[in-house]
């Protein structure tokens, strides 16, 4: 017969509970290890797959084309030549079917089309038509006419008086029989209605602006977004370069380079458009073409509204427009006309 011992009952009690004690550190232990080794694979993964990113060089390309009536370019930063060439071929497209919407010579554009259109009723336009039109009837309140799309007759009469080298014939018989061309429209997302007489939409002085901006957002669904595309002067501004803050811009007179991204830039001036001592530029309010006068660049949110702003900004003054929009976000109004980006930006590039 065996004597109980006070306490020897729990003394065994609590070595057989340090034994199982023991079984689920090492468990618990165990699995602590199977976790820690499985992050490590996975941040080495992770490390392995960021230097891998790191290590695929953009490699830069220029493209070039006639679009618009003038000189389109494109330069961007892509990972392979055929990306480079997919994406740049798909923006050409776009500006090409912007072209075809906005265009006043091509007899069959949405445009012109609606010379013929009835008045006093809502026609329906296109998405890039409307979208031309919202930004345009904007700048034209915004500035107090100064800017006008609506002007497309009045514009149609200078191109005549330059081909043939005799000055432009002011328009203002137009303006005492009718008012001014835009106070005639009235405009509803996806909509145009024109008081009569109808008159003559033209997107000279906003079209190319739009059509970069386009380009520039073809480019991004491709997944190129370190771009510039530049049509006639007209600068649509993308990612910067790699290694670089910003695309260089250079101005002219030796003036100091900008350096831009996620933006848009456009110039206007009468420096390369004049004939017979007057402007390409029309002063809407009065009918009349303007004298000479120094170029102006403005840098806006996008390539349209810079476009719109550059050719406002020679009817009212640079002084008036910047003291209207100087302290808007993302509008500036500088002296002096653009070049193309710097070299050093560019790199080696191919022109197709």
């Amino acid at each position: 017969m065996l004597n109980e011992v006070p306490g020897t009952a729990c003394d065994t009690a609590v070595s057989n509970d340090g034994v199982e004690s023991g079984a689920i550190i090492e468990e618990v232990m165990a699995a602590i290890v199977c976790t820690s080794i499985c992050m490590i694979q996975t941040i080495v993964l992770l490390i392995l797959t960021l230097l891998a990113g790191c290590g695929q060089v953009l490699r830069v390309s220029e493209y070039s084309r006639i679009r618009m009536g003038t000189r389109a370019r494109i330069v961007l930063y892509a990972q392979t030549e055929a990306v480079a060439i997919e994406a740049s071929d798909a923006a050409f497209a776009r500006i090409e079917a912007i072209e075809a919407v906005l265009s006043d010579w091509r007899s069959e554009s949405e445009t012109v089309s609606l010379r013929q259109a009835a008045p006093r009723v809502w026609h329906a336009v296109s998405d890039d038509l409307d979208q031309a039109i919202q930004i345009g009837h904007a700048v034209w309140e915004s500035t107090g006419g100064a800017f006008d799309f609506a002007c497309g007759e009045m514009t149609a009469s200078w191109r005549r008086s330059s081909g043939l080298g005799e000055p432009p014939v002011a328009r203002t018989e137009m303006l005492v029989d009718a008012g001014p061309p835009g106070a005639r429209i009235r405009v509803r997302p996806g909509a145009l209605w024109f008081e009569p007489p109808v008159p003559w939409l033209d997107f000279g002085g906003i079209g190319k602006g739009l059509a970069a901006d386009a380009a520039l957002e073809t480019l991004r669904a491709y997944g190129v977004s370190s771009a510039l595309v530049d049509i006639g002067g007209d600068l649509a501004i993308g990612a910067p370069p790699p290694s670089h803050t910003g695309w260089a811009i250079h101005r002219s007179n030796g003036l100091p380079t900008l350096y831009l991204s996620e933006c848009g830039v456009a110039t206007s001036g009468s420096s390369e458009q004049h004939t017979g001592g007057r402007s390409h530029i029309l002063d809407p309010r009065s009918g009349q073409w303007m004298p000479l006068h120094a170029d102006i660049t403005i840098v806006a949110p996008t390539a349209a509204e810079a476009d719109a702003l550059a050719s406002a900004a020679c009817v009212l003054g640079a002084d008036s427009l910047r003291s209207a929009f100087g302290g808007r976000e993302g509008i500036v109004v500088l002296p002096g006309a653009l070049s193309k980006p710097a070299p050093a930006c560019q790199g080696d590039s191919s022109e197709q």
